[in-house]
């Protein structure tokens, strides 16, 4: 199996877990085999050792832009870095911590306070990462398609008067 010097007729679309539809990464299915082997071993040179590849080639696949999204959309769709589940988790510790508190009738108003503050500090960096991500692909978008017009005549602009006058060395 080649990764790099392989053929990439056969390219596989493959839409990020957290991606929309419009956001869809074209991945050759060998690159794909190297970033989800990647995201398996978490080792280069175990990836490298259990696809019987270079470690310079798969250092090579997993730098592209589109490999390194999608193995960021999938590191952050899983576990404990989804940002639902940390909600849920989060939920849940404050809710076990009102159920001790109603149950035992200890415990002081301040532990849940402060459970809840870090509850609002993880919601705000989430947000704020979500809004500095936004900004940061606004101001990556340039000119997808742009149509440029020439009209050629005798419009009898001071441009064309100009050089009318150049070419006739007057």
């Amino acid at each position: 199996m080649t990764a790099v010097g392989g053929s990439h007729s056969e390219l596989r679309t493959i839409s990020p877990p957290n991606a929309s539809p419009a956001e869809v990464v074209k991945i050759s299915p060998e690159n794909l085999q190297i970033a989800n082997t990647y995201l398996a071993c978490q080792s280069i040179s175990e990836t490298s050792a259990n696809l019987s590849l270079p470690t310079d080639e798969i250092t090579e696949v997993l730098n592209r832009r589109e490999i390194k999204a999608y193995i960021d959309n999938v590191f952050l769709d899983v576990g404990f870095n989804n940002r639902f589940r940390m909600r849920a988790v989060m939920d849940a510790v404050i809710n076990k911590k009102l159920e001790e508190m109603d149950t035992a009738d200890i415990g002081s108003g301040k532990d849940i306070i402060e459970i809840m503050a870090l509850s609002h500090k993880m919601a705000m960096d989430q947000l704020d990462r979500q809004i500095k991500l936004e900004e940061a692909k606004a101001k990556n978008q340039h000119i997808k398609n742009q149509v440029n017009v020439q009209v050629n005549g005798d419009t009898g602009s001071k441009y064309e008067n100009l050089i009318q006058r150049l070419m006739a060395g007057g």
